[in-house]
């Protein structure tokens, strides 16, 4: 059995593995979620927010498999689309790509590196829906945008949307912590209103141009960024004419920078996400350790670099935000 080549990357500090192959290359179907799960365990494994498999076209484009750390596939990862991205363009010397995955197919470009030397990859994403088949609210008359709804909250307002995953995302005047986990929670615990349950993020403008995002994702609580919370709350500050669509938006999240606007796609809104695609190592790994009880031994060398890049831009993101008055966990 062939040695797993792994790079172990991060996009705004969501932790994703990436590994050379598709999945059934290098596991079979019945092992899969097991060698996934132990992966993604920050005890026993690499640890990571999830798994993208990714195996090179013949044609130039990749195909891309997005496992959560439960084993279970989810069609996208948005700041996890950003560092297979990102290891697709080195691989090939390229400025662009595209990555197919599920019905979708995503074009990653190169972006400008940072003054700090934290390398940068823009994503196409799939264009917002607020009027999705699978309603993410029941019983409401659609499209559900700016409304008061006491099953989520007693005073804020909230939209719901798909890009592919469902999101609820409300624009708030403050932020507390404690309200984000309370109003996630009541979400992920009313089937009867919320029935495929949905990612909730609240948007916090700080300027015309520049907003504090923070996600509660559906069966993980609060997390670092969400690349889809992201593309999510850009489409809705454009629904409620707080940002014209084209204009790029500085977003701030606890786990980082990133920048999203939006292209007009026929009378569709497609999200573009850009942001940093830290390759923190790469190693090389056998497949059998996975499915044994042992622990994980590899090979494999830290980038530096990088990781202090990225260091520099982070401190730089949570000063800003302390100076506005916002200190969210740093998960």
């Amino acid at each position: 059995m062939p040695a797993l080549s792994i790079a172990k990357t991060h996009g705004s500090r969501n932790d994703i593995l990436v590994v050379d192959g598709a999945p059934d290359d290098h596991f079979a179907p019945g092992d899969l979620v097991r060698a996934i799960v132990k992966l993604c365990d920050r005890r026993r494994g690499l640890g990571s927010d999830g798994v993208y498999f990714v195996a090179d076209n013949s044609d130039g484009t990749a195909r891309a498999w997005f496992y959560n750390p439960d084993g279970s596939p989810a069609l996208l990862c948005g700041n996890g689309m950003r560092c297979v991205g990102r290891i697709l363009l080195d691989r090939h010397q390229a400025e662009s790509t595209v990555v197919h995955t599920g019905p979708y197919s995503f074009t990653v470009r190169a972006a400008e590196t940072t003054e700090h030397g934290v390398r940068q990859v823009s994503v196409e994403l799939p264009a917002v829906n607020f009027t999705p088949d699978d309603p993410i609210v029941a019983n409401v008359a659609w499209p559900f945008v700016d409304r008061l709804l006491p099953a989520f909250h007693s005073t804020r307002h909230v939209s719901a949307l798909a890009v592919p995953n469902s999101h609820l995302i409300s624009v708030i005047d403050a932020y507390e912590e404690t309200e984000l986990v309370e109003t996630g929670q009541r979400v992920a615990t009313s089937p009867d209103v919320f029935p495929i349950g949905a990612n909730l993020s609240f948007v916090l403008p700080l300027s015309p141009t520049e907003v504090f995002i923070h996600t509660f994702e559906r069966g993980a609580g609060l997390t670092p960024s969400c690349g889809s919370g992201i593309a999510a709350s850009r489409a809705v500050l454009s629904r409620l004419g707080l940002a014209a669509p084209e204009q790029p938006v500085l977003v701030r999240n606890p786990g980082g920078i990133a920048r999203s606007w939006l292209q007009p796609v026929g009378e569709e809104w497609q999200p573009i996400l850009e942001g940093n695609a830290t390759v923190v190592y790469r190693m090389q790994l056998d497949p059998a350790a996975l499915l044994g009880d042992g622990p994980i031994t590899f090979t494999g060398e830290a980038d530096m670099a990088e990781i202090n890049a990225f260091a520099l831009l982070s401190n730089e993101n949570l000063k800003s935000l302390q100076a506005a008055g916002v200190n969210p966990t740093v998960v």
